[in-house]
Order: C-alpha cells, then sequence, then structure tokens
C-alpha cells in the first residue's frame, strides 16, 4: 500500500490561474483565496494551504498542497485528475521526498502526463 505524501507538489504546463482553481473547487470544494500576487497564489481549502505559482519553472506552474489532506495519496494519484481534467502536460515525482535527503535531486526520477499517457523521465 502506498503510503501518503505529506505535501503534493505537481508541475503544470503553460496553467493559468483560473482553470486551476475551477478544477481544486470542483474536487476539493470550497476555495478561499487568502491573497495572490503576480508570481505566486495563496488559496485554502479548509485547513490545507494551496500555493500556485504561475511561472515556477520556464513553462511550467507549480501547484504546492502544502498539507496533504486531499483524496489523492500521492503526487501522481494528483497528477492523473488534474490532467484529466485540465488537459494539459503535467510533471510530477516519482517518489515522495524525505527530510534528510537534502536538496540533491541527482538520483530522482519524474512522471510526465501526456496526451494521456504517462512516461518516466529525468527532469534537467
Amino acid at each position: 500500500m502506498t503510503e501518503r505524501f505529506p505535501d503534493i507538489e505537481i508541475y503544470l504546463m503553460k496553467a493559468e490561474a483560473e482553470p486551476v482553481l475551477s478544477w481544486l473547487q470542483q474536487t476539493l470544494g470550497e476555495v478561499t483565496v487568502k491573497n495572490g500576487d503576480a508570481d505566486t497564489q495563496h488559496w485554502q481549502v479548509a485547513d490545507m494551504d494551496i500555493y500556485f505559482t504561475e511561472q515556477a519553472e520556464k513553462n511550467f506552474a507549480s501547484l504546492w498542497i502544502k498539507q496533504n489532506k486531499t483524496p489523492w495519496l500521492t503526487d501522481l494519484e494528483c497528477a492523473r485528475s488534474a490532467h484529466t481534467t485540465l488537459q494539459c502536460e503535467i510533471r510530477c515525482s516519482d517518489s515522495g521526498w524525505q527530510e534528510n535527503e537534502g536538496d540533491d535531486q541527482s538520483g530522482q526520477g519524474w512522471i510526465k502526463l501526456i496526451r494521456g499517457e504517462e512516461k518516466p523521465f529525468i527532469w534537467k
């Protein structure tokens, strides 16, 4: 059985805040907009903080759910849901991250969801 990740982070190609916010509302319920600036939106659902950064990495936005109390156990489960609804390329880590691993992600793999397919790759 897969353990629940403590947080969720996925990357969405050329994503804008409004469609992502709409998907979250359909999936998780009422979303409160806490604040937002040109770079990062801060939303809240129940007691989960959600951060959406439109230009996090080149053409990719970052969606980070700080406290994972979602229906998804892993980043990949969240990515699958987002990909199905938003119909854009989604990237996520293929495994969880541990505090003691530090910032070295050299061995970390990624999964790309594109046109209904899942493909492993190394994101450099």
